[in-house]
Parts: C-alpha cells; sequence; structure tokens
C-alpha cells in the first residue's frame, strides 16, 4: 500500500497517477481498468489539465468518478489550467486572472466537482508580475473552488517570488510545483519549448535545501529508458528531449547493470529513482496498462540508497 505525504493541507499519495491515454471516451474501458487498479494499490492522487486532449481527459475523470460511485472525499483531484492555446507559440501566455478562474472553473464543470484538491498554473510567464496571479488564486480558494494551489514549470525563483509576495499581503501560496524530475537529463533549449523547466542543479539545490514539495513528472524519461535497454528504434520525443545527451545513454547503461544486480525492473528503478532521491517528491506517472502498471510500482517494494542514487547519475558508489 502507498504511504501519504502532505502538499500544503492535502494528502497525497506516495505516487501521483498521471492522465496517460485518458480522454477519448473509447479509451474509457482501457483507461478505467489502469485507474481501478491504481485505487487497489492505495493510490488516491490523480492528475489532470484542460489542455491534455483537448479538455477530454477531465471529462473522462468526470466518467470513471460517476461509473465507480467513488467518494470525492477519498481522491485527490490535481487540475492543471493556463497552458497557451497554440502550442508551436508557447511563448503567449494565457495568465490573466480571467484566464486563471476560466480554466478552472471549465475543469470542475467537465469532472462534475465543486473544487480542485490541487489547482496548478500549467505554464508561466516571468515578465508578468506575481501580485495579479496570486490574488486571483487566493480568492479561488477562498470561494472553495481549490483547497490549494501551484504551479508546473516554474523556477524556483518565481516560486519564491510568488510566496514572498503571498506572504507579505495575507494570500495563499503556492503548494507545489511540477516539474521534470527523471533520470534522464533534458533542457528547455533542448526539449524546444522556452516554458519548460525541467530539474536542474539549481533547482534541485533549493528543493532539497527548503524541502518544497515536487510533482516530478516523466520519470520514466518518456519510454527512452525501456527503448534503449531492449535495443528498440528510438521516437521522435527521445530525440526531442534526451538521445542527443550522451549522458542519457550512460545513464541507460547503469539502469540496465542496477536492474540485473538487483533483480528490479528498470521501470520500477526509475519510479524510484523520483522518490528516494534527496528531495521531498510525489512521482506524478501514466500508463497504458495494467502491466506497465504492475511493473513500475514494483517500486513500492524497495528503497533505493544513496549509493544506488550516485551510482545511477554518476557511475560511481555501490550498486
Amino acid at each position: 500500500m502507498m504511504k501519504k505525504m502532505m502538499i500544503g493541507p492535502v494528502d497525497v499519495s506516495e505516487f501521483a497517477l498521471g492522465a496517460g491515454k485518458r480522454g477519448p471516451k473509447e479509451m474509457d474501458e482501457a483507461c478505467f481498468a489502469v485507474m481501478d487498479r491504481y485505487l487497489e494499490y492505495g493510490g488516491t492522487t490523480f492528475d489532470s489539465a484542460r489542455i491534455y486532449a483537448a479538455g477530454q481527459a477531465d471529462e473522462a475523470l468526470g466518467r470513471w468518478l460517476r461509473s465507480r460511485k467513488i467518494d470525492r472525499s477519498s481522491v485527490r483531484l490535481v487540475l492543471k489550467g493556463c497552458h497557451p492555446t497554440d502550442t508551436k507559440q508557447m511563448h503567449i501566455s494565457r495568465l490573466s486572472p480571467e484566464e486563471i478562474r476560466f480554466d478552472l472553473e471549465e475543469s470542475l464543470r467537465a469532472v462534475g466537482t465543486e473544487y480542485a484538491d490541487l489547482y496548478l498554473l500549467h505554464r508561466d510567464n516571468p515578465r508578468l508580475p506575481v501580485d495579479e496571479i496570486m490574488i486571483e488564486l487566493d480568492k479561488l480558494v477562498r470561494e472553495g473552488k481549490a483547497r490549494a494551489v501551484g504551479c508546473s514549470n516554474w523556477t524556483i525563483g518565481r516560486i519564491i517570488e510568488a510566496n514572498e509576495f503571498a506572504e507579505a499581503n495575507g494570500l495563499t501560496p503556492l503548494s507545489t510545483c511540477q516539474i521534470h524530475f527523471s533520470l534522464a537529463l533534458t533542457t528547455a533549449a533542448q526539449s524546444k519549448d522556452v516554458t519548460h523547466v525541467p530539474m536542474n542543479d539549481i533547482e534541485f539545490g533549493w528543493y532539497e535545501e527548503s524541502g518544497f514539495p515536487i510533482m516530478g513528472f516523466g520519470p520514466q524519461g518518456r519510454g527512452f529508458f525501456h527503448r534503449k535497454l531492449n535495443g528498440l528504434p528510438v521516437s521522435e520525443n527521445d530525440m526531442r528531449y534526451y538521445e542527443r545527451i550522451p549522458e542519457n545513454r550512460r545513464r541507460a547503461d547503469r539502469l540496465g547493470r542496477l536492474a540485473k544486480e538487483s533483480g528490479y525492473s528498470p521501470a520500477s528503478l526509475l519510479l524510484a529513482y523520483s522518490r528516494d532521491n534527496r528531495i521531498n517528491s510525489e512521482p506524478l506517472a501514466g500508463f497504458s496498462s495494467i502491466a506497465q502498471m504492475d511493473d513500475a510500482y514494483g517500486a513500492l517494494n524497495f528503497t533505493l540508497s544513496p549509493e544506488q542514487i550516485r551510482f545511477l547519475e554518476s557511475g560511481e558508489g555501490e550498486i
């Protein structure tokens, strides 16, 4: 069974379940089976966003909740809004008070719930002052439409700035950040998305020092390690995010060695890496099948040691 951790006032699962292929009705049977299995593992935390499947991911989440007659108080819904409309022009942000409110209210309507446990802003625009953003988020919390708020792909500088403003003005602070956190390394320049903020040494140092909780998405490296270890062709996403970074190929080799020595699957080791590192992390991963989830959730049966983490990262230390 999964342990719990706190994000602000919200108790969340050791692992959060991403949307995966959830969205179109024809995917309901397969996606609902994965969600059912997640409950069997003791999971409670479901991630969604207005941008996913053009809003259909929210609707499918609502269909699952109703079809299973889920007690709303037993699950934690993480909803995200304010993603740029045009994914080819990610620099054109949507962070006005009106857009912040509209996206949450649309998600609540689509899911069929009165509140989000966590409402996160999907992207940032560092050129905008934090004032109006934090004031509007606070209003949504005070109105009962969100229990807590946070962000996704914000730098630590912006998080600190936003929470200093919130503290000085008696407003609700940001409680978490969703950030790309994986054994696989990437950069915003590599992914060709100026609004993408993957984990790096600077961000990691502050998260470790402050204890500020993250939801680490992409722990499986978008399937990169699976393909490398199984001799499969690299995908377009591999090329975009990981393949051109030589260290990722070395990390894939070390992952394979640790899997062979430990007897744990590469997928479970990757999930454990994101959970057992030195920061306060709730890994966020989506799955396309129960078998895929069962493989990764082998991480519930062990804890990676600091030496094993150091080996995966650098080749030093004990396996």
